[in-house]
């Protein structure tokens, strides 16, 4: 579910080789290089460090996807440098002298991502080309560099200690036991309006179980009655309706929204919690359960059919057509190996798709007088998103769903009453605030919109286990296995979190003065675990705290309890 682009980049399996760019060049300490990298280019520099030097600068990218590959005077490889910035913004390198001489600096275009036919790898190659700027060239003596050292210690101290004075402990995961040690988010969410909560794997069950906790907190100390999560938003209708009337039952709201990931018991307990509560309340008290996920539409294909059948029954043909073609690209991006091509597929499908908009949108005023406005609406939704999809996916991996679903999160908001309060389920990668060329996240649109009235609340943990789709057993399978991580490295985000001692706590980023920690704004490694996950692949990325607005942490990770009896009915 979680398209993460710096995670394809580390498991790509195809390297293709770059031509050297002529001699290499000498960088010194204060200059700026400015150069145009071309297709197939790779531009080779040196700078001399003494045993015991430092250096740093900053390879600035401006149109072009970088990659920096750092060795050492003897040609060994110490290092690649590639930050998840997309073809603009930093590159920083740093490199510390183990030995005497010239150390190596390659620059070169990232490689083009695996499934690619040869006409979609020379494109890749025409496209991935533009200017870029080595600035800030640095080098520390042997004796500042160890009063750097000196420094980064006592700063990590710092932040260590920072983090043990701030961690407000969590009793437990699990709705029921009460609210007194969730009362500091009285006064962290006073006045947000859209609160999202992330998880660092998308099968641990005590962030499932901790998010049902926080939505009986939210709802009933805070006036929360909206809760959205990353899932299918035309199948989610049939959860809000359950939830609200008790139509239905419990076991296909489980099953109905789309994703095997929250067919689990943890969720199946809170929907339940939800109808429970609702059905003791007045109709302004309850809660109501929406999707904003512009993937699996096969109900809103459904509702649109039925729709086109009343009002322009000429209109089924193309219907089927177009469904057709993009059930196709659905299947076929499906498997890691043939992605690219199901993105061409929805490429070819998109003008299709725009010219049904054009018709729903254009017909509006007959369409909705032969059928009634909310049916009306509820199918321009339906196209929608069945054009946000397409969209997303008919270049590959972007951060075009990502966009889609904020827009999808704003357009409920709009539908809410004033000043309704929502809570937001989704990965740390959806949640968190980013906002970039080509690869921004949800929590990054909402908050350049929503600005402080978004917090963005991630997970993260120490070790244990998980659910996922197991890679290493089949690439092609989708079913899910129980995999799980060892003890973090040091000075990772956990290790960091750990020392506070305490195995489960929350920590306030924006109103406790982070941003005036020493290395609060550097990057740490965090957890990451989407859908997917292969035991060949890291197990920790790096990404800046300063992407959220807090982080709940708890110790050990449990796999989810996965429903395999629960179908569609």
């Amino acid at each position: 579910m979680k398209l993460n682009v710096f995670l394809l980049t580390l498991i790509i399996s195809a390297v293709f080789s770059v031509n050297t760019f002529g001699q290499a060049t000498k960088l010194i300490a204060g200059q700026t290089v400015e150069k145009k990298l071309l297709k197939g280019e790779d531009h080779l520099y040196t700078f001399f460090l003494k045993k015991g030097e430092y250096a740093t600068l900053v390879v600035m990218q401006k149109g072009v996807d970088l990659a920096v590959d750092i060795k050492d005077p003897s040609g060994k490889k110490l290092n690649t440098v590639d930050s998840p910035n997309g073809k603009q913004g930093p590159e920083p390198v740093s490199i510390e002298a183990l030995q005497t001489g010239n150390y190596q600096l390659s620059i070169y275009p990232m490689l083009e991502q695996t499934g690619m036919s040869d006409a979609e790898k020379t494109k890749w190659a025409e496209e991935d080309q533009g200017d870029y700027a080595i600035t800030d060239i640095k080098k520390l003596t042997i004796k500042e560099y160890e009063q750097k050292l000196a420094k980064i210690a006592a700063d990590k101290n710092v932040f260590a200690q920072w983090v043990a004075n701030n961690a407000n402990e969590i009793k437990s995961v699990d709705a029921g036991s009460g609210f007194e040690d969730l009362q500091v988010f009285k006064s962290v969410l006073k006045d947000v309006r859209v609160v999202g909560f992330g998880e660092a794997s998308h099968g641990t069950s005590e962030f499932f179980r901790m998010k049902h906790r926080m939505l009986e907190f939210l709802v009933k100390e805070m006036g929360f009655t909206s809760f959205y999560i990353e899932a299918s938003m035309s199948r989610c209708r049939y959860i809000n309706n359950y939830v609200l009337t008790g139509k239905g039952n419990l076991d296909t709201a489980t099953a109905i929204q789309g994703f095997v990931t929250w067919r689990v018991e943890e969720v199946k307990n809170m929907i339940g919690w939800m109808r429970q509560y609702n059905a003791s309340v007045p109709d302004e008290k309850k809660v109501k359960f929406y999707g904003y996920d512009l993937q699996v539409n096969d109900a809103g294909w459904k509702e649109l059919k039925a729709f086109y059948s009343t009002v322009n029954p000429s209109k089924l043909p193309h219907l089927d057509s177009l469904q057709s073609k993009l059930d196709t690209a659905a299947k076929i991006s499906n498997n890691t190996e043939r992605r690219m091509e199901g993105a061409k597929l929805f490429k070819d499908a998109y003008k299709q798709c725009l010219t049904l908009m054009d018709d729903m949108v254009l017909n509006q005023g007959q369409y909705a007088y032969i059928t009634d406005k909310q049916v009306y609406d509820e199918n321009e939704l339906n196209i929608r998103l069945i054009v946000e999809e397409v969209e997303s996916y008919q270049e590959g991996f972007n951060d075009r769903r990502d966009y889609y679903m904020a827009q999808n999160i704003l357009y409920l908001l709009n539908h809410e009453k004033p000043n309704t309060k929502v809570m937001v389920w989704a990965h740390n990668g959806h949640i968190q605030k980013k906002l970039g060329d080509g690869f921004g996240s949800m929590g990054g649109y909402l908050a350049n919109t929503l600005k402080d009235k978004y917090y963005a609340v991630g997970f993260e943990f120490y070790s244990g286990s998980f659910q996922t789709r197991n890679m290493d057993i089949n690439n092609k399978s989708k079913n899910w296995d129980v995999m799980s991580v060892g003890e973090p490295p040091a000075e990772s985000l956990a290790w960091y979190f750990n020392k506070a001692g305490k195995t489960k706590f929350f920590i306030d980023f924006r109103n406790t003065g982070a941003d005036k920690v020493a290395i609060f704004p550097n990057m740490f490694n965090m957890h990451s675990f989407g859908s997917m996950n292969s035991a060949k692949w890291p197990q920790i990325f790096p990404d800046l705290l300063t992407s959220f607005d807090g982080m709940i942490y708890i110790k050990e990770s449990t796999a989810a309890k996965n429903l395999t009896t629960v179908y569609l009915r």
